[in-house]
């Protein structure tokens, strides 16, 4: 099912400081390295979400619809929550019933959180901070979550998020990556990036956690022996 453009323009949209970099020339993601199935709603699933989420708004429903035909019904239910865990390329989706307010760059509900492992490098952390609010680093789990209104949206965001990462476009080159992208939609042109992930992650976080070091101060209090009077 090919994403609306009204949906996902509210997560890509660029703000003017990005548009305005029309000078700037990201460099090009490569080939994909795992795709997300992009499929019409069954309308088992959509009998599901009707079914299951009374209540919910209709665009939530519609969601949680596509995300079942996808990835079958969630491992998790609650009423105001949906959970998937190992569902495709993700380590963790979750769909919420209300969503959180991100008025960038208009107001929209960031209800779809997708997390991966990922180990964001310290010095890089600013840089995606200052890319995208709706990016989350969990240093000690070694994970990197993004929340928006859509999946598409989501998987743009990571594949941006990457080039930051690995050095290959600036936070600057990455918004004016985001303004092609609205521009193509805007032509009706075919916009492949938003589909698929453009990198590789490992399916534990073997290799990307740090649980960090023990204080050696604290440490040291705690095996040294107190002063007697």
């Amino acid at each position: 099912m090919k994403t609306p453009v009204s949906g996902l323009v509210l997560c890509v949209l660029c703000g003017p400081a990005a548009l305005a970099q029309k000078a700037v020339q990201p460099t090009p993601l490569p080939t994909p390295a795992e795709q997300v199935a992009q499929t019409a709603s069954t309308p088992a699933a959509h009998e599901w979400a009707a079914k299951n989420l009374p209540g919910w708004p209709v665009e939530r429903q519609v969601l949680a619809a596509h995300l079942v035909t996808l990835y079958g019904n969630p491992q998790e239910l609650t009423a105001r929550s949906l959970s998937w865990y190992d569902n495709g390329p993700w380590k963790r989706t979750v769909l919420y019933r209300d969503g959180d307010v991100h008025r960038f760059p208009l107001p929209h509900p960031d209800v779809l959180w997708q997390t991966l492992n990922y180990k964001v490098p310290q010095n890089k952390v600013v840089a995606l901070m200052s890319y995208d609010g709706s990016i989350l680093i969990d240093r000690t789990r070694g994970e990197l979550t993004v929340h928006c209104d859509s999946e598409a949206a989501n998987i743009l965001t990571f594949n941006i998020a990457n080039t930051i990462v690995t050095g290959e476009n600036t936070v600057e080159q990455a918004l004016a990556y985001h303004a092609q992208v609205v521009e193509g939609m805007r032509i009706h042109e075919p916009e492949e990036y938003p589909q698929k992930l453009r990198f590789r992650t490992p399916k534990t976080n073997t290799t990307t956690a740090d649980p960090g070091e023990e204080a050696e101060l604290l440490r040291h209090l705690m095996t040294t022996p107190p002063d007697t009077p």
